[in-house]
Parts: structure tokens; C-alpha cells; sequence
């Protein structure tokens, strides 16, 4: 057996994936629970930050195991695949691949140069695969693991593999498999923007995912740290496109009118 196979251990990897979605559902309850008006606000983020830190520590752990025997990956079903081609279209729609290329090449940890390079950072790697979001989806996500396995924490990686598993979410019909989605892009989101805040992207979708995922408090507030954080022109113009301030807005408003609502009277 080669060293390398010798580090994967299959069980571990299943505790792990366990431990993953167990932490992942827990968050989507938190959410839920605040939307009810079931949990303070303060309470929810205390909980939902220690579920987040936790979880990410257990997604980087269940990336090294893989790491040890790469053809041992799991194959992701054809439902996955598919949502994942059907999300591809909103992430055009939203961008388009001239966008795209613009924000995986800058504020990344370094600057674009000209000429021949005899050996890529793996931030260079992952701008390399953004282009193959749209006519390979399945690629571009094998091409982002495969930089995740040398630099697990590389902000360009976690931050398109979430926006791809993000846009798959909002196309899957089974509930389980899109609070997984919701909450992976949302766990590599943040650890995104801890490895390296001044990456625009990140904190741009860190808003739009939040949103997304029903944390609309969440949402406003990303939304308002993405712009005081010197963003790329790039980012405030996906900002832009998705008309992200006004939808948070209107869903705060018809959050406060749902609660004012059913507050029975004194």
C-alpha cells in the first residue's frame, strides 16, 4: 500500500462527513429557529459562529483525508451534477466569464503578470480553472479540489467552489441536499475571507449567499462590511447586477411585518 492511501482511513471519513452535515443541518435550524422568532439575535450568532468555526475545521479535515488517496473520492450523484450544470446558467447570467476572470485574477494574494510562468501559485492555479465554470462545471470543481488538496485553505478555491455550490442549491428539490449545499458555500465562504480579507470576491458572495439562505440580518450586515472593505470594481458590480441591497431590504420589511403580525396583543 502506498503512503499515500495509507492516510485515508474510510471510517474516519464517514465520522467526519457525519460530523459535517450534523453541523450543517444545525445551522440551517438556527436560522430557522431565528426566523420564528424562536431564538434572540445575539444567541443566534453566538451559536452560529461557534456551528460555523466548528464545521470548517471538520470540512479542511475531511479535505486531507481525501487528499490521501484522490481517486477514493466519493462520484457525486447525477442529480448533484446536474443542479450543479442548471446553476451554471444563473452564475452566467449574473457575470459572464469576462467578470468571472476579472475577479479570479485580482486581489488574490498577489497581481496578474505577463509572460511565461514556469511554476503557478496555487492561487494562479484556481483563477485557471474559473473559466471552465461554465462549459465544464464538473471540471471546474475537480480543478478547485485538486488546489485545495495542496494549499487547503487557498481563498480563491473555497470562494468559487461555494458560489458553484451556492447556484446548485437553488436547483436541487430535495431539502436535505440543499441545506448541505446552502451551508458548505457558506462555511467556505467565511473560511474565505479569514484566509485573505482583502479578496473582494469572497465578501461579496458571503453577502449573496447569506441572503440566499434566508439570513437576511446576516446579509445586511456582510453587505455593508463588503463595501467598507475597498472592494474590486468587479465585486460591486455582481453587488449590483443582483439588486443585492434592495432584495435584502424588502425581505427585512416583509420579516418585520410577518413579526409584528402574529405578536399577539397585550
Amino acid at each position: 500500500m502506498s503512503p499515500a492511501a495509507a492516510k485515508l482511513d474510510p471510517d474516519a471519513l464517514a465520522a467526519l462527513e457525519e460530523q459535517r452535515d450534523f453541523l450543517l443541518c444545525s445551522i440551517a435550524d438556527l436560522d430557522r429557529e431565528l426566523e420564528a422568532g424562536d431564538l434572540d439575535p445575539d444567541d443566534h450568532r453566538t451559536l452560529r459562529d461557534d456551528y460555523t468555526a466548528r464545521a470548517a475545521q471538520v470540512i479542511r479535515a475531511i479535505d486531507a483525508q481525501k487528499a490521501g488517496l484522490a481517486e477514493a473520492r466519493r462520484p457525486r450523484s447525477a442529480g448533484r451534477t446536474l443542479a450543479i450544470v442548471a446553476g451554471i446558467a444563473v452564475f452566467a447570467l449574473v457575470s459572464g466569464l469576462a467578470v468571472a476572470s476579472a475577479l479570479g485574477a485580482r486581489k488574490a494574494g498577489e497581481s496578474a503578470s505577463g509572460g511565461v510562468q514556469v511554476q503557478q501559485t496555487p492561487s494562479q492555479r484556481a483563477n485557471a480553472c474559473i473559466p471552465k465554470m461554465q462549459s465544464d462545471p464538473q471540471g471546474a470543481l475537480d480543478c478547485f479540489s485538486a488546489v485545495r488538496e495542496d494549499d487547503p485553505n487557498n481563498p480563491v478555491a473555497m470562494t468559487w467552489t461555494a458560489w458553484l455550490l451556492s447556484n446548485a442549491s437553488q436547483q436541487v428539490d430535495d431539502s436535505g441536499e440543499r441545506v448541505l449545499l446552502e451551508g458548505q458555500a457558506a462555511v467556505l465562504l467565511d473560511s474565505a475571507v479569514e484566509a485573505d480579507p482583502r479578496y473582494s470576491p469572497a465578501r461579496a458572495f458571503r453577502a449573496i449567499v447569506a441572503y440566499r439562505n434566508g439570513r437576511y440580518e446576516d446579509a445586511k450586515g456582510y453587505l455593508a462590511d463588503f463595501r467598507e472593505n475597498n472592494p474590486s470594481a468587479e465585486a460591486q458590480q455582481i453587488i449590483e447586477q443582483q439588486g443585492l441591497e434592495a432584495k435584502i431590504d424588502a425581505a427585512l420589511a416583509e420579516q418585520a411585518g410577518s413579526t409584528t403580525t402574529s405578536t399577539p396583543e397585550g
